[in-house]
C-alpha cells in the first residue's frame, strides 16, 4: 500500500545517505574573474533615464567593459566552462550552495585534473594579457565618454584563478565534549542534508535521462515535410556515457530509476546507427519504445514522495 511504499522509500534514502557519508566528502569550487560590466555612475544613469523621459529611480544602466567575444577572452571562459562541467561530472549535488559531494576514491584524480585546468587558465590569462591593451583601446573607442580607465586593472596578473577546497560537512567533534545535546542536533542536521543529497541526486539523474530521451525522440522524428533529420551518433553515445556515470555515481536508492536507466541503455545498445539514419521503421520503433520509458519516467517524477518533490523544487542553486 501507499504507506508501506513510503516507508520503504524513506528507508532506502536513509541507507543511501549513510553510504554517502561513509564514501564521499565535500568539494567546493570558486573562480576569481575579470569583471566585464560596470554600473553607470549616478550622473550617467540620470542622463540615460532622461533620454527616455523615465524616472531615474526605475532605471539602472550598465556598460560592457570589454568585447567578451574576443578570442583571447573566449579561450579563458571556455576553460571556466570546462572546469564547471568537470566538477559536476565528478560529483553529486549537496543542499548547500557551492558545495557538491565527491567520492573519496576520486579525489586524487580530481586534484590532478584541476591542477591541469589551473595551468591552462594561467596560460590563457597570459595570452589575454598580450591582447589587453588593444582590447582596452577598442573599448575606449566604442564607449566614448563612458570609458573610464579606472574600471580596468593595470594588469591581469592574479585576476583569473580557480580555487577548490574540501570543507567538512560533518558535525563538529568538539561539540561532543562540552555539549553532547548540541552535537546530536548538528549530527541530525548533517544526516538530513545527506538524505536531501540522495534526493537531489535522484532528481538530477532523472531529469538528465528525461532530457536525453527527449532529444533522441526529437532527432528520430521526421520533419514536417517528411524528410529525415540529421542524426548524429552522439545522440546514442550520450546515453552510454550517462549510464556509465549513473552506475559509478548512483546512490542506489531508487530501484525504479535503476530499471529505467537500464531499459533506456538496452534500447540504444541494440540498434545500429546507420539503421537509425536510413530505416524509417527502425527510427519509429525506437522512438515509440523510448517514449514508453519517458512516460514511466514522468510518472516516477510526478509521483515522487512530497518531500522529494520539494527538494527538487527548492534546489535551483545546485
Amino acid at each position: 500500500d501507499v504507506c508501506s511504499s513510503d516507508l520503504e522509500d524513506t528507508q532506502a534514502v536513509r541507507t543511501a545517505a549513510q553510504e554517502l557519508q561513509q564514501t564521499m566528502g565535500a568539494v567546493r569550487l570558486s573562480f576569481t574573474w575579470l569583471g566585464t560590466r560596470r554600473k553607470l555612475s549616478d550622473a550617467q544613469n540620470r542622463r540615460a533615464a532622461e533620454t527616455f523621459e523615465a524616472d531615474t529611480e526605475l532605471v539602472s544602466a550598465s556598460k560592457k567593459l570589454i568585447d567578451t567575444k574576443h578570442p583571447a577572452y573566449k579561450a579563458a571562459t571556455a576553460i571556466k566552462s570546462q572546469v564547471s562541467a568537470y566538477w559536476r561530472s565528478m560529483t553529486l549535488p549537496y543542499p548547500q550552495e557551492g558545495i557538491r559531494l565527491i567520492r573519496q576514491s576520486d579525489v586524487a584524480a580530481f586534484e590532478d585534473k584541476m591542477r591541469e585546468f589551473k595551468t591552462a587558465l594561467s596560460a590563457a590569462a597570459a595570452n589575454l594579457q598580450l591582447e589587453y591593451e588593444s582590447i582596452k583601446n577598442a573599448a575606449r573607442e566604442k564607449l566614448g565618454a563612458l570609458f573610464n580607465p579606472a574600471d580596468y586593472p593595470a594588469s591581469l596578473e592574479h585576476v583569473f584563478d580557480i580555487k577548490w577546497d574540501y570543507p567538512s560537512v560533518d558535525a563538529p567533534n568538539y561539540l561532543m565534549t562540552f555539549n553532547p545535546a548540541l552535537y546530536e542536533q548538528e549530527r541530525q542536521k548533517v544526516q538530513q542534508r545527506f538524505e536531501d543529497a540522495v534526493r537531489l541526486a535522484e532528481n538530477a539523474f532523472a531529469e538528465q535521462l528525461n532530457e536525453l530521451i527527449g532529444h533522441l525522440i526529437e532527432r528520430l522524428t521526421d520533419n514536417s515535410d517528411g524528410s529525415k533529420k540529421v542524426f548524429r551518433a552522439s545522440a546514442v553515445d550520450n546515453f552510454k556515457e550517462f549510464a556509465e556515470n549513473f552506475r559509478r555515481m548512483n546512490v542506489r536508492s531508487n530501484a525504479q530509476l535503476d530499471r529505467l536507466v537500464q531499459q533506456a541503455e538496452n534500447l540504444v545498445s541494440g540498434v545500429d546507427i546507420e539503421d537509425l539514419r536510413t530505416n524509417r521503421d527502425v527510427r519509429a520503433n525506437l522512438s515509440q519504445q523510448m517514449g514508453e520509458v519517458q512516460t514511466a519516467l514522468d510518472n516516477l517524477m510526478t509521483n515522487a514522495p512530497r518531500d522529494r518533490k520539494s527538494t527538487r523544487l527548492n534546489s535551483s542553486h545546485v
